[in-house]
């Protein structure tokens, strides 16, 4: 039995999800047998290490769990036979992180997605405050184009390396492959990464490559976000198109908190030494164990059902919103995200995230391109369908979750709070998520 006070708080955060819809495009509810997988006795053995070859002794089963788990995520994936995988990478920024020290020296040039547009930490960011800024940084800002860099280095990465980062067309919101291409061809960047937190719609994975080889860099895929999608073949894959490819397996593809990265195999074993003893000790045996479960999962006709789900469900809450005047970045979604621009309506991405969280809807603000707020208040709200599909709902709850959304945020009077808070907790006992 857990201790008392302990068990308070794990009760109070079961009843929270229970009793919440959950729109946070990069959170999921996994199967009990993952959970279970998660804490089993896996968890208390050091296995510093590769299958074979580990520096500690009586790792002969850990051996076994982490090949079948490898075994997994190439027959889910669909590998080349030329490709192998790396399971033991902590989350996706460490697997990220991992393809840099692999492939990479320090200083070297990336090329990556600008993050206010919907990009991510781990592929770079830095930046100027105003009083700092210069004309050229100014300039940088005002590009349509790209950002070239601020003067404090956020992320581990831009402290690392020589980070520039493309911004989406101005006016549809959507890569610009060509200037992408002109840019590439001026900045001449070792590695070129596509990915990130915010981007609604399919990425030309071929095209990106055709750049990444025009300038002679590696192209690193990270589809942290899509690889439950890619998993069931409801969107394209990078596999066997890019050098490498990273992703986490706790968002679409409904594992734990981990991450896997994919390459040929003169790549992987290069990422493996610069993983361990690169950058990191022991794996933590215990998520991979949820891993190689939650890929037995996604080997299974019911969980391609569920993924298609996740689509339909996000392009019906598309619909729905767009008729009530919401204001979607590059105007909807081809997977399983939508980024409202909250401009119309008045309200900022914070104070629209905190009044939801109140009636019971759990979302998260988020910049849009070109954004006229700050990060600390965004304009932007977004939102994902992968729990509540993971809760049974379809296209008609995605209308009812709309409408409640819109009451929130027309009206974000106490009174009218309460009253949607209740609905969702109606609407969560019909559709409930199972501890």
């Amino acid at each position: 039995m857990l201790q008392t006070k302990l068990q308070t708080i794990l009760d109070k955060e079961i009843n929270r999800q229970l009793t919440t819809l959950d729109l946070i495009p990069s959170e999921n509810f996994t199967s009990k047998e993952v959970r279970e997988a998660v804490g089993t006795v896996f968890m208390h053995k050091y296995s510093e290490g590769y299958p074979g070859a580990r520096y500690y002794e009586g790792n002969e089963y850990i051996d076994e769990l982490e090949l079948l788990t490898i075994e997994m995520v190439k027959k889910v994936f669909s590998l080349p036979e030329d490709w192998g995988a790396n399971v033991q990478p902590l989350g996706g920024s460490n697997a990220n992180l991992g393809v840099y020290n692999a492939l990479l020296n320090p200083g070297d040039k990336i090329l990556s997605m600008y993050l206010p547009d919907g990009g991510h930490l781990s592929h770079g960011w830095s930046y100027t405050s105003t009083k700092d800024r210069t004309e050229e940084d100014i300039k940088s800002l005002q590009s349509e184009t790209a950002y070239l860099g601020g003067k404090t280095k956020i992320s581990i990465v831009s402290k690392i390396y020589d980070v520039t980062q493309y911004k989406v067309n101005k006016e549809t919101n959507l890569f610009d492959y060509d200037a992408i291409e002109k840019l590439a061809l001026e900045v001449k960047p070792k590695l070129i990464i596509t990915g990130g937190t915010a981007y609604t719609r399919e990425i030309d994975y071929k095209r990106m490559k055709e750049i990444a080889e025009k300038v002679g860099a590696y192209y690193m895929a990270d589809v942290a976000h899509e690889a439950g999608l890619i998993a069931a073949g409801v969107l394209s894959t990078p596999i066997g198109i890019a050098d490498v490819v990273t992703f986490t397996t706790h968002k679409t593809l409904r594992g734990p908190k981990g991450a896997v990265i994919v390459a040929k195999n003169d790549i992987i074993n290069q990422i493996n030494k610069a993983i361990m003893p690169g950058m990191q000790g022991g794996p933590h045996n215990g998520t991979i164990a949820g891993i190689c479960q939650a890929l037995f999962e996604a080997d299974t006709p019911e969980f391609k059902t569920y993924a298609k789900q996740i689509i339909n469900n996000a392009k019906a809450l598309e619909t729905e919103l767009k008729s009530l005047d919401f204001n979607l970045i590059s105007g909807g979604t081809d997977k399983h995200l939508l980024l409202i621009d909250l401009r119309n309506k008045n309200i900022g991405g914070k104070d629209a995230a905190k009044a939801l969280a109140k009636a019971g809807i759990v979302s998260n603000m988020n910049t849009i391109p070109y954004e006229s707020g700050s990060p600390l208040n965004p304009s932007g709200l977004r939102i994902g369908t992968p729990t509540l599909t993971t809760r049974g709902m379809k296209e008609e709850q995605m209308k009812e979750v709309a409408g409640l959304i819109n009451q929130v945020i027309t009206s974000q009077e106490e009174s009218v709070l309460a009253e949607v808070k209740t609905k969702v907790e109606q609407l969560c006992k019909k559709f409930p998520l199972s501890v």
